[in-house]
Formats: C-alpha cells, structure tokens, sequence
C-alpha cells in the first residue's frame, strides 16, 4: 500500500520518492523524472539532496489506492468508518477491510473516492444483520457517544429483568459494535471515541461498555487516553479501547510516544517557498500555485475578525477562557471541531502584522490528522471540515496498529478440542445450524426474562459449545425477533436474527418432535465428551429407565424428552404461571395440550398448542368444561354454570368471560383453540345444554 505521506520538512521529498518505490524502479523513476538512476540512488542513499520540485513529478507516479490484492496478514472490518482513517491505520500494518459501514452521505462520497474495494458500503449499522457480515479478525469502530442510562425502549415497552448488554445498552449505537462482537467473535477490536467518554454521564456509559465488552463478551480489555500530539501538531486526546478474545502480552505501556511538541505546524501549512506539491485532484482548489499561496477565501474577512477579537475580549474581561486560537509554524494546535467551517476560531493561522489570519484549507486539516496527500477531498470545504473533524488521528492509530498485529496474526489453540461433538460444531466462528438449534431448543424452555448472560443454563450451552454466554444469550434475543408474540408488543429492539436462524426456527415449528429430541441427544453427546452428568430431561418418578432395555428403553428415554420438552416451553411461554389462576407452584402447573396428544401427532411439541393451568384448570379444560373463544377468553359450560358444587362454582365460574393471561411467546394458535372448542368443549358436543 501507499506510504503515509506529509509534505512539510527536508524528508518530505524523500518521502514521496520512497513511496513511488513501492511501484517503480530507480530507471522509470529517473527517466520520467528527466534525471539517472544514479541521481536517483543517491537522493535514496541521502548522498545528496532531491530539490523540492520534483515533488510534482513524483506525485504523478503514484497510484490511487486499489483494491488490495494478495494475502493480508489478516482481515478486519471497518463500522462508523467516517473518512476511513482508522482503516488506512490497519492497512499499514498489513491488515485488508472486508466490510465497512458509515451512514453519512458526505463520508461515503469520500471514502468511496479513496477506497475502491469491490465491497459495497453499508449505511445504517442498526439495519445489517451481524450474522451477514463477513467473518474477520478484528472489528474497528469510532462509535459515537451516547447515554446508556436513557437508552433503549421505553418505560411502556420495556423488556422487564435485564438480560445482559441486551439490555443495558440497547438504542445506542454502541449495542450495534457489542452485537456483532458477539456474533462474529473476532480475535481483537479497536474502539475509538473522545476522551470525554471516561466521565460521560457522570461515568455510567464508560461502566456499561468496560463491562460489556470484558464481563458479557469475554473479552481481555485495555484502555488509554492518547493525546494525538504526540503524532501530529494538534491537540486531541482520544481514549482507545483495545480488546482481545484471547489474554495476550498487549501493553499500552510499550507504544511509541514521541515527545509532545516534536511534530509542528510545519509539516501542516501550504509550502510558500515553491515547494509545494501540485496535487492533480485538487488543482488550486486550495492554493494559488501560480503565486505561491493560499487562496484568498482562507483569510478573514475584517467583519470575522473584529468579532472574533471583540468575543475574546469579553470573555477575558469576566476571567473566562474562551477566545480564537492563533497559531504559527511552530505551534501544536487546539483540537481541530466539527464547527471549524463556521469561523475557523480555534486554530487561525498567523500571517504576519496587519494581515486577518486564515483558517486551515482543508488540504491542511487532511495533513493534520496524519492523511497522506494522495487522499482526495471530493466534498465541499463545509464539508470536508466536518468529516476531518471527525476521523481519527491515522499515525496515532497506526502505531498501536503496530502494536496489535503480531498478537492478531499469532495462531491459536481451538478452543474446547476435547469436546466429543458433531462434526463443525465447535469448529467456526459462525454460528453452525447445531449450534442453533441447541441455542433455539433452549430458547424455548426458558422464561424471556431470563435470556442474560448470567443464567446457569446459558452459561452451561455456551461451554458446550464453545461461546461465550453473551453470544448464546444474544442469540437466543435473535430468535425473539422471529417470534410474533413478542414484536406485536412494540418490542422492536431484539436484534436481526439471520437467514439460518430463521431456517433453525422454521425447522422447529415443522417438526417439534423430531428437532426437540435430535437436541436432547446432542446434548447427552456434548456432555458426554465433557464428562458431565446428563440432566436435561425432569425425572419421571413412574418408572425407572434402569428396568429396560433395547427399543423399548429407547421409546421411553425420547417420550421423557418430549414431555421435558414441552413442559418446559409451556411453562417458560406462561412465565410459570396458570394463565387462568395465576397460580404459580411449579409442583401444581400442567402444560396442557389444546389439541390432546393423541389426536394431532405433528402439534404434539409445539408449544402454541399448549397452555399453562393449574392441576385442576388443567382437568376441566381436557374434560371441556372450559374453553376459549377465538379472542382467548375463557367460555365456562352449562354444566358448570348449573352444578351444586360450591367449591368448582366458586374457582371456575368466575372466571366465565375472562381473557387468559397471555404467554411471552408461542401464542395459543387460532385452529387449535377452534378445535377445542368444537369437538372438545361439552356445550358444543351437548348443543341441547344450551
């Protein structure tokens, strides 16, 4: 690739001649350049010195940035990608984007003309599904800063008890990066943000994504707060989340930190001296080659400036701070803003007594957060000081870039060798259909309250198959997405589950049966390698498995599947509660078949031909009793209404017109409740009652 190039100082030539280089040998140079390859050898050699116009030439020899070709040293992918400054960081240190997004128009425009990929750019992050995003080895994102204290849904749509960073950090755009951390599992990531994120809502948004990104995603952890002096003459301190998925010997301690004032502004401004490259792409825009200096709508206008000193003295007659920032060749500037276009105030260029400063072209703010000058400026002036404003200082992220790669590229051990598992299972970062079907069986049989991270049953999945229990429960928020009870509600925040989650989903609603017991088997399989206990199926005190054998021991071990199974969907769709009572002892519910067992084989694990009720709710509703109407209320018979038993006539009579207690998920289906209620429900095979 390209070399970061600058253009201020004695090097600046010889920084241009190394560059092209990397495309040329010392006779095209020499014979393009009018001059020999000894001449050439020499300027290399620092024997001698190049004179400053050939920069010019030189220019010309350089290549845009193609589509890199070859094998990387590894992948990454580039979310809140701005301009592309973090990407062009990792790039230096061997690193190939496979995938980018950004949502602004103007960013795209310019990241579009100086990254040609053959990969598209994707706009709205909340709108990619993680599991399409191409596998990589390391996510890169400048996330911007938001609250975590308000994020989310509101209080009317809330999701209840927290589940893990589902929760805590949903509606920021920092749930989007943790979303596909945890879907893709990347060996590393490098987060980027302003310093201010520290104390940023008195601390709390700087709690929530530490830990995130170490207790939820698993991951090892190292922050610090650099000030991009360091690497350019500016001001602009950054802090740097750097995670790994693997403890490795990564150390802030060991970056390179140039001494703060080494780097002036110098290397920044427009040469006036003739040398000054004559960039094709940007022509005069910028400066007035033909005069050697900076176009005039740069500088001033006396109206600006008389305000800006008349401001700055107000502020400093009342003891405040505020004012313009005039600066020099010598100088290490203020943070260059997103608000520069409007009066340049924080860094004016000084032009000598009597002159208006100007304000940075915007050539100048690309040098000042360490752009080469091959970079294009395709936007308006407004513009492009907005989006350098915000992108990130290019050597600042490179030397920690530095500092990563051999801890990226190193190989590593996979994880949970061991494991007597089914072929790929443990094998991929993406998620394998046995994975999801394991994460969807379980997804089925516990309560939504309880899809975090922290959930003994999540945290048990997840080693068994190789994730961590932040991956497995955000999983299983995927799955909710697909789940009609749960988004007619208002809940549109539970992520994008993929096209082979939606295959797992419709899979399972095909064949209950077939799909709960095929997991049960690979669980006992999975343990088994592990040497666990198998405890996935509820004890049956009726019989004992030890007293069969053969088929028949077959026969039982998947009919005590099947009604674990369904039991435990049931109940977790119902919360643990009767739906008709509200009773809640486990040791009293039923999961109780709309359609009977015997009548609808294909339904007979399906857990929206069930109900949640009471042992004794559970009765009347097989004996049809009681029914429900097509808008699930519950319909009581003649029988009961007309009956002496004052115990039935004071638990089941009332409840006569009365909707059910809705479940979370797996909503009763229509046709099942309709056959209930014409061939089971007592009215209806007695119409004469009536």
């Amino acid at each position: 690739m390209t070399s970061v190039l600058t253009t201020g100082g004695g090097d600046a030539v010889l920084a241009y001649l190394k560059a092209a280089r990397e495309h040329h040998t010392q006779a095209k140079i020499a014979d393009f350049l009018k001059t020999t390859p000894r001449t050439i050898r020499r300027w290399e050699a620092r024997q001698s010195v190049p004179p400053p116009y050939v920069i010019h030439a030189l220019q010309q020899l350089l290549p845009l940035d193609l589509p890199f070709e070859g094998e990387a040293a590894f992948s990454f992918i580039d979310l809140f990608a701005g301009i592309g400054g973090i990407r062009r960081a990792f790039e230096a240190v061997g690193g190939r984007c496979v995938f980018t997004s950004e949502w602004d128009s103007y960013a795209q425009k310019t990241y579009a003309e100086n990254f040609r990929d053959g990969h598209a750019i994707n706009g709205d992050i909340t709108q990619v599904q993680a599991a399409s995003i191409p596998d990589h080895d390391v996510l890169l994102a400048g996330f911007p800063c938001q609250p975590f204290s308000i994020a989310g849904v509101s209080k009317k749509n809330a999701l209840g008890k927290a589940h893990g960073f589902a929760c805590e950090t949903q509606g920021t755009l920092f749930f989007d990066v943790a979303r596909v951390i945890a879907e893709k599992r990347p060996r590393a990531f490098l987060l980027e943000n302003v310093k201010n994120l520290t104390s940023h809502d008195k601390g709390r948004t700087f709690a929530v994504i530490k830990r995130t990104l170490s207790e939820e995603l698993g991951y090892h952890i190292h922050t610090r707060v650099i000030d991009g002096a360091h690497f350019v003459p500016q001001h602009r301190e950054r802090i740097l989340i750097v995670g790994f998925r693997e403890p490795v010997a990564f150390d802030f301690d060991a970056l390179p930190m140039p001494p703060k004032g080494q780097h002036t502004l110098k290397e920044v401004l427009h040469r006036t001296d003739g040398a000054e490259p004559h960039l094709p792409w940007d022509e005069d825009r910028f400066f007035d080659h033909a005069n050697n200096k900076v176009q005039d709508k740069y500088t001033l206008t006396d109206n600006l400036w008389r305000y800006l000193q008349n401001y700055a003295e107000k502020h400093r007659a009342k003891g405040n701070g505020f004012g313009f920032g005039l600066v020099t060749k010598d100088s290490v500037t203020r943070t260059l803003s997103a608000r520069y276009y409007k009066d340049g105030s924080e860094i004016l260029v000084y032009q000598g007594e009597g002159i208006n400063p100007r304000r940075l072209t915007p050539r100048e703010c690309a040098r000042l957060m360490g752009f080469p000058d091959t970079f294009r400026i395709p936007v308006s002036d407004t513009r492009a000081y907005q989006l350098f404003a915000d992108a990130a200082v290019v050597p600042m992220i490179e030397s920690v870039a530095k500092l990563m790669a051999p801890l990226i590229t190193v190989e590593e051990p996979v994880a949970s060798a061991n494991l007597a598992a089914p072929p790929n299972i443990m094998s991929s970062n993406r998620w394998t259909k046995e994975q999801l079907k394991l994460a969807f069986n379980l997804y089925c049989q516990l309560p939504f309250g309880k899809l975090h991270s922290r959930n003994a049953e999540i945290i048990e999945l997840a080693a068994l198959i190789g994730r961590t229990s932040s991956a497995v429960a955000m999983k299983l928020v995927n799955f909710a997405s697909l789940d009609p009870a749960i988004t007619s509600t208002g809940r549109s925040e539970l992520g994008n589950a993929s096209s082979l989650d939606r295959e797992v989903w419709e899979e399972f609603h095909a064949d209950w049966e077939r799909l709960a017991v095929e997991c049960a088997l690979l669980n006992e399989q999975l343990r088994a390698g592990r040497a666990e206990p198998v405890s996935d199926t509820e004890p049956d005190e009726s019989f004992d498995l030890n007293d069969f054998s053969g088929e028949t021991r077959q026969v039982l071990t998947e009919q005590r599947i099947k009604q674990s199974f369904f039991r435990r969907a049931v109940l977790a769709s119902y919360r643990g509660k009767c739906c008709m009572s509200g009773l809640s002892d486990s040791r009293l519910l039923i999961a109780s078949h709309i359609v009977p067992w015997s009548k609808d084989k294909a339904n007979r694990l399906n857990p929206s031909n069930g109900l949640c009720l009471s042992a004794l709710h559970d009765k009347a509703f097989d004996k049809g009793l009681i029914t429900l109407t097509d808008d699930f209320k519950i319909l009581v018979s003649e029988d009961i209404k007309r009956g002496k038993e004052a115990f039935i006539q004071a638990v089941i009579l009332p409840l006569d017109g009365r909707p059910i207690d809705p479940p979370e998920r797996f909503m009763p289906q229509p046709e099942f409740v309709a056959w209930h209620r014409n061939k089971l429900f007592v009215d209806n095979k007695n119409p004469h009652q009536r």
